[in-house]
């Protein structure tokens, strides 16, 4: 199955689904979307089943963390309408401290009805409390697989950007492979030292409409809700 003209999509960091109605909330937030991002995913846990029953996505997973006692796998998982034409897992070469984790970069392709071309998905969390040197050289993973591509693109995720610099960083990345970021209106958090983690990038496609949902708390990052078109420009 392709694509069709018209991509809903949604973004959303779950926090490893540790707050209450996370579920319910993603259950009403997914049901009519043809593309789900998903950072800090779990698997091996009660959620599965719900994952392994919706036969209207097929998920990928990948994973960067086992918890020692409960053997929970935390990671990014990506789930679409169509079936993925290629998958690639880009693990970021450092690690971050403490649990020594490093931190993902998942690349899907699909097929896109009418068109020769694929549309590539890039579904990344982002490494965090490393220095600038590190943080650039997941940037360079990411501009490695971009250059590789000349179709549409969709770039989203938590890419940790808590200070000006690492977001300077990532939107000069995203400049220099062509993409346009999808700006949105939304309020600042404390928590994320007033800067926003959560970023939408695209390239060879229409923007109709996006938004951050600040009224779902079931989770400390804030759903985003975006619409693309996929016809020929």
């Amino acid at each position: 199955m392709n694509l069709g003209v018209n991509l809903r999509v949604l973004v959303w960091n779950i926090y490893k689904a540790k707050r209450d109605n996370w579920l319910r909330d993603f259950k009403a937030l997914s049901a009519d979307r043809d593309l789900v991002l998903l950072q800090e995913a779990i698997t091996n846990a009660p959620s599965d089943e719900h994952f392994e029953q919706n036969n209207k996505v097929e998920w990928v997973m990948a994973g960067s963390h086992q918890h020692p006692i409960n053997a929970v796998v935390t990671g990014v998982k990506s789930g679409c309408s169509a079936s993925p034409k290629k998958c690639v897992v880009h693990r970021s070469n450092y690690s971050e401290p403490l649990v020594n984790t490093q931190k993902l970069l998942l690349e899907t392709h699909y097929s896109i009805t009418d068109r020769s071309d694929a549309l590539m998905v890039l579904n990344m969390h982002a490494i965090n409390f490393v220095g600038v040197k590190k943080y650039i050289d997941q940037l360079e993973q990411l501009s490695v697989a971009l250059c590789n591509h000349s179709g549409p693109v969709l770039l989203a995720g938590d890419f940790n950007t808590w200070n000006p610099r690492r977001l300077s960083l990532f939107r000069e990345r995203a400049q220099q492979a062509g993409l346009i970021e999808a700006s949105m209106s939304r309020p600042r958090k404390m928590s994320h030292f007033n800067q926003h983690l959560d970023h939408v990038f695209y390239r060879g496609m229409d923007l109709l409409s996006i938004e951050s949902l600040q009224n779902i708390a079931s989770s400390d990052h804030s759903p985003i809700m975006a619409n693309f078109s996929l016809q020929l420009q």
